[in-house]
């Protein structure tokens, strides 16, 4: 696959939402990419995964995050990190969204499910893309019918 589009489209994601201007690291390896975006108010590290052969128990075509921290609106900047993955990731290919090692709790924030129970305590979460939809919808809904009322 050739990455350079949906790298741009990741590029133009986060200029236009924190205005940080081609800020990706892209690796390249076997079962795909990984990127690290290390500036400012972020620090994101995301595997776009084209074949995994099993490991984690994560199918073909999954996007895992491994890390995903910002300074400020945690909560807020990741559900809409997942939206543009939703909106765009499928154009490339992209049919999952799971986390690895969720330490930081990013599966109660997106509501994904147990994929896997290592055992070391490495829990994997995730869900496909179609299914991440509703979920993220809602609690975007949510969040407007709240301001709302306060």
């Amino acid at each position: 696959m050739n990455y350079s589009d949906f790298i741009y489209d990741f590029n133009l994601y986060l200029c236009e939402r924190f205005g940080y201007r081609n800020c990706c690291s892209v690796m390249h390896n076997a079962n795909g990419i990984c990127v690290s975006v290390h500036v400012g108010e972020m620090d994101l590290y995301i595997r776009f995964w084209e074949y995994s052969c099993g490991v984690g128990h994560y199918p073909d075509w999954s996007i895992i995050i491994v890390r995903s921290n910002f300074k400020r609106n945690q909560q807020e900047n990741l559900k809409d990190l997942a939206r543009f993955f939703q909106e765009y990731a499928p154009r490339y290919g992209y049919k999952y969204l799971y986390t690895e090692d969720d330490d930081y709790k990013y599966y109660q924030t997106l509501s994904l499910k147990l994929i896997h129970r290592g055992f070391s305590r490495q829990y994997n979460y995730g869900l496909p893309l179609n299914e991440l939809r509703c979920n993220v919808d809602f609690l975007f809904k949510e969040r407007i019918f709240l301001s709302l009322i306060y």
